[in-house]
């Protein structure tokens, strides 16, 4: 049972995601904690390559390369309202952070499977890789990304009816 800190920062994420989705990018929000504090509020910000244009992997960036940033993110908690990918998976590896939470699992590309045993993971990861735990406000994640897909496919985009994130928001 998640505790109402961990609700307010999938909240904040969630604030995150709403931004993106009023300005037209996937509605995907990220917050990075370290000792109860939100360091830094990660999102789609519409970049040119849309493919590294993710929230996990905005916000390591904001909080590796800001003037006071640490070396590296150990203790960091991610409440992100979207599995992260194998991308950002990796990344979040990479940075240590200590812990994953995300609200809507991704079928299409979540990267959750990796630390399902870590028994597989480099032996640089098997000691230490963060823990993950899924499902915290999922609905208002899936309300959100159904909004999105909405609007595309009203539009003529991303109609793929295979895809199986859109097939889980949809339904």
């Amino acid at each position: 049972m998640a505790s109402n800190n961990e609700e307010g920062y999938m909240d904040l994420a969630l604030e995150q995601a709403e931004v993106a989705l009023n300005k037209g990018l996937i509605p995907v929000g990220a917050v990075f904690v370290h000792d109860n504090r939100v360091i830094v509020h990660g999102r789609k910000n519409g970049i040119i390559h849309t493919l590294f244009d993710h929230a996990e992997h905005n916000g390591c960036y904001q909080a590796l390369w800001s003037r006071d940033g640490p070396r590296n993110l150990q203790g960091c908690i991610v409440y992100s309202t979207l599995e992260p990918c194998v991308m950002c998976m990796s990344m979040l590896m990479t940075t240590r952070v200590s812990r994953i939470v995300y609200a809507l699992e991704d079928p299409y590309g979540g990267g959750g499977f990796m630390l399902a045993d870590p028994s597989r993971l480099p032996e640089r990861f098997r000691s230490e890789h963060p823990t993950i735990a899924g499902g915290l406000l999922r609905e208002p994640s899936r309300t959100l990304l159904r909004q999105f897909f909405l609007k595309q496919a009203q539009d003529g985009h991303w109609t793929d009816p295979d895809n199986a994130l859109i097939k889980l928001v949809m339904g």
